[in-house]
């Protein structure tokens, strides 16, 4: 009975011990939350759990300096001076480097302008509104590619994006070393977000249309600074707020996330402290989901930082994501210096 009663406090002291170990690591885990919301001096982006983007970082710094390492048909380096491994063989820019949608993008306020100088009554309107809306709900074939989507949602995990990135890096295709021809671009479609500098709505085509634009795209920390490599280059050659006035920088912040989304919301004042006040006007914040976007605009994964050339007739010349290389940067400038002596197409 001793030897028993012995066991019992040994499985006691045991639970006790694992009940602590767990009271300090939720303590350590309260602690890195708060020191990553209290860093002010960061872009709002980087706010969540600086581990996983500390992470994020590492492997993929890892992965660009070995990025055969992580592949199934990756061979052993072999032993003998002078043999290096070769780096990996990125496959072109998805739709031959063509981005965006064959529809000319039209503001809200077109739109509106347009169904006012209609002669149609009111009530015509919402019955042509209510038939189309019955019409996608009954609809087959719309029915089933949302069923898709949700399928694919569903399978698809929480990390799964985070998984890709450490898997093949912080690229997953290669731009192309010349612009797209503006017979054969697409177009840019609007985006309605929030100003930065008013905090009221604006219109991603109110902005482009008639200038030559740089569009970067981000909604991370590990994004931006992937897009730094490009903006830092092009804001160099043509400044914010010179007097120039046919290109320009515009940046999108993307918050898919809810939860994300309304820290950002709270945050705005010091998003706008670390940016230039000359980049404000040019700064949306969109709160919303742009998955029906992802796909014409190559972006599937939302970690990464995408930059795209825009013309004035808001098409897309160019496109490019993740850390630039030398060809990339290049090939931006050029196009951009090309565009501008053409007057923007």
């Amino acid at each position: 009975m001793a030897l028993f009663a012995g066991r019992s406090s040994v499985v006691k002291s045991g639970r006790a011990c694992v009940y602590i170990h767990r009271i300090q690591a939720q303590s350590i885990l309260a602690a890195t939350s708060t020191r990553a919301t209290t860093r002010l001096n960061r872009p709002i982006t980087s706010i969540g759990s600086p581990i996983l983007y500390r992470t994020f970082c590492i492997s993929s710094r890892l992965h660009d300096q070995n990025p055969s390492s992580g592949s199934k048909d990756s061979k052993p380096k072999a032993s003998g001076s002078g043999s290096e491994t070769p780096p990996r063989d990125l496959p072109l820019s998805p739709y031959g480097g063509r981005f965006g949608v064959p529809e000319q993008p039209l503001s809200t306020k077109s739109l509106a302008q347009s169904q006012t100088n209609s002669k149609r009554s009111p009530f015509a309107k919402a019955k042509d509104g209510m038939k189309s809306k019955v019409h996608d709900w009954t609809d087959k074939g719309k029915n089933l590619e949302r069923r898709k989507e949700l399928i694919t949602d569903f399978q698809s995990g929480y990390f799964a994006e985070f998984s890709e990135l450490s898997r093949t890096g912080s690229k997953l295709w290669k731009a192309t070393e010349n612009m797209i021809s503006a017979d054969k671009a697409l177009y840019m479609p609007n985006i309605i977000g929030t100003s930065l500098k008013t905090s009221e709505p604006i219109e991603l085509v109110d902005i482009i249309r008639g200038k030559i634009s740089l569009l970067a795209i981000s909604g991370t920390r590990f994004g931006e600074e992937q897009i730094e490599t490009f903006t830092e280059p092009f804001l160099k050659k043509w400044p914010m707020g010179e007097g120039n006035s046919k290109v320009q920088l515009v940046e999108l912040n993307i918050q898919e996330n809810p939860l994300k989304a309304g820290l950002v919301r709270i945050m705005v004042p010091f998003v706008r402290k670390n940016i230039p006040e000359e980049r404000h006007a040019n700064y949306i914040l969109h709160y919303k989901s742009i998955k029906h976007l992802k796909d014409p605009l190559s972006m599937p994964n939302s970690y990464l930082g995408y930059v795209f050339l825009i013309d004035s007739n808001c098409k897309i010349r160019w496109g490019a994501h993740g850390k630039g290389t030398e060809t990339e940067v290049k090939t931006l400038l050029d196009s951009v210096q090309r565009l501008s002596e053409r007057g923007g197409r």
